[in-house]
């Protein structure tokens, strides 16, 4: 059915493991919008109802510890157990992207949207040192729809195109994939087109601006010869007019084109998987198409034009190695950076804020799984990182004008930029199956972080945080040292005979050096600005995923996070921590149609970060209905009301708001959609 997808229970025994045979088989349990995945990886996917915004990212709701941090409609950052931005390793289709703009308008899932999703990935717990660099928070993948090889010389043509839309934003969400294959060839193109309106909010007003307008598509073709397997793909992205009312400025334009080859293959004994990657984006910002422009006259009014250019690799090789699978391998990502303020009143006025700011990165790392005796499996990985940046020197009128500015440009300038930095990340896990349907693992792991080149590289104090949106003005430091994790992690996973499972998870991470904003008044200029700095943090928490089969036909599923942040060098919490959070979902089901009712509660949130004046937020609970239908095998429906008693509430997540319009006032938390009826209807050929 849509939306409901059959899945193995969560617990898996390492293969060849001796266990007593259980006293009745373990019933297979139905959860909507997720999948099968590898052992320690939850998979949800985009034919759940809810969440249905816009925005990938959303869909890291479904995930035990995940959550997301949104500046706008399609601007969410993945936030996972307290972390966000750089710190979590997200890739789209197996390639790295670089955000285009320095606060983040287009963070990485943004070149993801939900009709040509197959899939999002988030590695529960510690990441595997194989799942990437710098993975210090985490680890995320969106896998697109893509065309698949078929059995024998005869094409075969499929695909599927969907239509939704919802009230709160009087949006249309398309798009779909097409595609032809055969034994030797495949051949896709695909698309997708989203836009809305500013969204109304639960007292009936709107939150501007909120507006938005998406459309992105491409193709891919792949041959196949024997054990090899060789693919080429590539998308433009067109991001139009679109809202960040959590930002000083709103979305312009993004334009990007992104491009990958791949190679799957096996030499002998040897799998062999590689990836070359390119992303291209151009990105114009400003802060007076979308909200009320400043006055006539006044010398606020601001464009900014930022570029990107990345390129990335991978090799990895798998081989077996002592009864287990040995990974060995390289990859790397080079990233090149600029952007320029300008004022279109005043021709003259200029900031060069980044100017060919480099960051390359080169990695190698081995990592073998396998089982040690007949209920043990372990996980042993090691990882080297080379982290390698530089910037070009910068101006602006500020400085030509104002002397504490001319003095952070000058000494920025004459100071040798050209940093490097050494990263070694390390996992051990190790898991336990007593009997079938119980699994237990244990967890330990370092994983490091460099500065990211908004960190090191932003000389003038701007709001340019990548997406912090917390209202402070930053500057950077050339001389911040790398972030240092130590993590422990445990779980239980367990799976009853009756249909019921419980997952839950604990974590304790303390982080050395942890880049964190702190007042800079040696700036000499007011506000005073916060400049990144390396502090000490500890974040520690427990999520949990739950379902069960209930009587006449009911089943039953959730998740519940909690994750608490806090600085160590003094008594101050981290900031834009997700509260306590939950989600639970009674759903009855036939053969071709469903109904479900859905619950998403938060608490309150008052350990707040006094550093960035966070305010607190207050505790909310809605209500979502929805149902599905499939009349037959090719054509599915969905249909429902999100925020059924239209409750006014914010997400403490979604930032505050930069402007004032809409009865939301400048530093107000930004309020979520009221209530919402929204459709959505998938038909396959």
């Amino acid at each position: 059915m849509l939306g409901l997808i059959a899945i193995p229970i969560f617990i898996t025994s390492p293969a060849g493991a001796e266990e007593p045979p259980p006293e009745e088989p373990i019933e297979e349990i139905v959860v909507k919008g997720q999948k099968s995945g590898p052992q320690g990886t939850f998979v949800a996917t985009p034919d759940r109802a809810t969440p249905n915004d816009p925005d990938t990212t959303q869909l890291l709701q479904l995930i035990p510890g995940g959550n997301v941090v949104s500046n706008g409609p399609l601007t969410g950052q993945v936030q996972y157990r307290g972390m966000f931005g750089d710190r979590i390793n997200v890739q789209v289709g197996d390639m790295f992207v670089s955000p285009g703009g320095p606060n983040w308008m287009d963070a990485p899932l943004h070149y993801a949207p939900r009709p040509i999703l197959d899939h999002l990935e988030m590695d529960l717990g510690i990441a595997s040192v194989s799942s990437g660099s710098e993975s210090i928070g985490g680890s995320a993948r969106a896998m697109l729809k893509s065309s698949e090889f078929r059995s024998d010389e005869d094409f075969v043509f499929d695909g599927d195109v969907e239509l939704g839309g919802r009230t709160s934003d009087e949006s249309l969400v398309g798009g779909g994939i097409l595609s032809a294959a055969n034994e030797r060839h495949r051949l896709h193109f695909l698309g997708s087109a989203e836009f809305g309106d500013d969204h109304r909010v639960g007292n009936g007003g709107r939150v501007r601006p909120s507006e938005y307008a998406r459309y992105q598509y491409g193709g891919g073709y792949g041959f196949k010869s024997g054990d090899h397997e060789i693919g080429l793909d590539y998308r433009y992205n067109d991001t139009k007019k679109s809202g960040t009312p959590a930002l000083p400025m709103d979305i312009r334009s993004i334009d990007t084109h992104l491009a990958k080859i791949d190679y799957a293959g096996k030499i002998g004994s040897v799998d062999l998987d590689a990836v070359i990657s390119f992303n291209d984006v151009e990105h114009t910002m400003d802060n007076f198409r979308l909200r009320e422009p400043p006055a006539a006259g006044s010398s606020a009014w601001r464009k900014n034009r930022a570029t990107s250019q990345g390129g990335g690799w991978s090799l990895a090789a798998d081989l077996s190695v002592l009864d287990g699978t040995l990974e060995l391998g390289v990859d790397g990502h080079l990233s090149d950076h600029d952007a320029r303020i300008t004022n279109p009143n005043a021709a003259s006025f200029f900031v060069t804020q980044f100017n060919n700011a480099r960051r390359n990165r080169y990695g190698t790392w081995v990592e073998w799984t396998g089982e040690i005796g007949q209920r043990w499996d372990l996980e042993l990985g090691l990882r080297y990182t080379r982290v390698s940046m530089d910037s070009g020197k910068v101006d602006g009128t500020p400085a030509q004008m104002m002397a504490p500015i001319m003095a952070l440009r000058d000494a920025f300038n004459a100071a040798d930029r050209e940093r490097s930095d050494d990263l070694v990340d390390a996992v051990v896990k190790l898991g336990f199956t007593p009997r079938s349907g119980l699994r237990v693992e244990l967890a330990g792991g370092r994983k490091t972080r460099s500065p990211s080149y908004v960190e090191r590289y932003a000389w003038i104090p701007t709001a340019a945080s990548s997406g912090l949106a917390d209202g402070k003005v930053y500057v950077g430091d050339i001389d911040l040292d790398p972030e240092v994790a130590y993590e422990i992690a445990g779980e239980v996973e367990w799976t009853s005979a009756l249909g019921v499972y419980l997952a839950p998870r604990a974590f304790y991470r303390y982080i050395d050096d942890y880049i964190q904003g702190t007042p800079f008044p040696a700036a000499g200029v007011t506000p005073v600005p916060l400049r990144f700095s390396n502090v000490d943090a500890e974040l520690f928490g427990v999520d949990l995923a739950y379902g069960a089969h209930l009587p006449w036909r009911f089943k039953l599923d959730g998740t519940l996070s909690y994750v608490r942040g806090k600085r160590t060098d003094i008594d101050d919490d981290l900031y834009r921590i997700a509260p306590l959070r939950g989600r639970t979902t009674l759903t009855y089901e036939r053969e071709i149609w469903s109904i479900a009712v859905e619950s998403v509660y938060a608490a309150s949130q008052h350990n707040v970060s006094e550093t960035n004046d966070e305010s607190s937020s207050d505790a909310w609970g809605i209500l979502n209905i929805y149902a599905s239908w499939d009349p037959i095998a090719e054509l599915g429906f969905v249909a429902g009301v999100n925020n059924a008693t239209d409750n006014g509430y914010s997400d403490h997540l979604a930032g505050t708001s930069r402007i004032s319009s809409g009865g939301v006032g400048v530093g107000d938390p930004l309020p979520a959609s009221g209530v919402s009826f929204f459709f959505r209807t998938v038909g396959r050929f």
